[in-house]
């Protein structure tokens, strides 16, 4: 998910083990079980907060339980994906006197983002509640999931009114112990330097390093807040082996001031290996005349 828009912005970005069951209530808290109700409301691929997304990326068995208005004999179940979608395992719904019964087990075939995955039932169960497992571990990054619609044999089709998981990345909005992990990562240096005004216009390389391991799988948002400052950049943004300093190729010219942003406001691409986003950062310089 290399993908590069200019609207006030650059930015590049892209979006286990079993934990208490967190069921949501009706605040719509991004990411949470609540988000995967109702009908799809995701518009862009990527990390969405209007999507349901687990505690942690990569840990391995994950679900989510849906529940519908009207029971139904089971005709398909559609499940909408709008970030890293494969990780599907096994789906399940449950009879009226709540027994679990499969509809589906397998491997998810490997799509790109939004994908609609679509499983049929070959039993005559009768359900008003689903149940979509997930094994994280089988695509890389968080596996979220929009929304699952429930198809029955009659045609009728319905969204989830109610939902319930195995764990949710909305918990972590919750006040937690302050530790090297939970806080986030700061920018420690930059090259060239912030409030240096006789920057060589010949320099083909901006870095910025932060205090902490970051996600380097095309992690990163470098923000505009105005076209006639901001330098052009060319293709190759990477980050060093030390997994702090991310590189940005650029073409500059002499006697401009330049103005970046790492992270800045809803654009926060920058983190590190927990998902923390980094403390917006402004870099100002100046490059000298030939």
């Amino acid at each position: 998910m290399l993908r590069i828009h200019k609207t006030h912005l650059l930015i590049l970005s892209f979006l286990i083990l079993a934990s208490p069951v967190y069921s949501a209530a009706a605040e719509n808290i991004p990411w949470s079980p609540d988000q995967a109700t109702g009908a799809p409301n995701s518009p862009k691929v990527g990390d969405q907060k209007t999507a349901w997304a687990s505690l942690a990326q990569d840990k391995g068995a994950e679900w989510i339980k849906l529940e519908y208005k009207t029971p139904v004999e089971v005709h398909a179940v559609r499940i909408y994906e709008n970030f890293n979608p494969g990780a599907i395992s096994k789906v399940t719904g449950f009879d009226k006197e709540g027994t679990e019964v499969l509809v589906w087990e397998g491997k998810e075939p490997l799509k790109k983002a939004p994908n609609i995955f679509e499983v049929q039932s070959d039993s005559k169960l009768v359900s008003q509640s689903i149940k979509v497992y997930l094994d994280t571990t089988r695509v890389k990054g968080w596996n979220e999931i929009d929304a699952v619609q429930l198809v029955g044999s009659d045609d009728s089709k319905q969204w989830a009114t109610k939902a319930s998981a195995s764990s949710t990345y909305a918990t972590r909005n919750a006040k937690r112990e302050i530790t090297w992990e939970t806080l986030p990562p700061s920018v420690i240096k930059t090259f060239p330097q912030a409030g240096s005004t006789d920057v060589d216009p010949a320099l083909k390389e901006i870095s910025v390093t932060f205090s902490k391991d970051m996600l380097t799988e095309r992690m990163w948002a470098v923000v505009q807040i105005s076209k006639e400052m901001f330098p052009k950049t060319r293709k190759g943004i990477h980050y060093l082996k030390d997994k702090r300093t991310c590189v940005i190729p650029v073409d500059l010219e002499p006697g401009k001031t330049y103005v970046l942003w790492f992270n800045r406001g809803r654009y926060n691409s920058f983190r590190d290996t927990e998902n923390n986003p980094a403390v917006p950062y402004q870099l100002v310089f100046k490059t000298k005349l030939k």
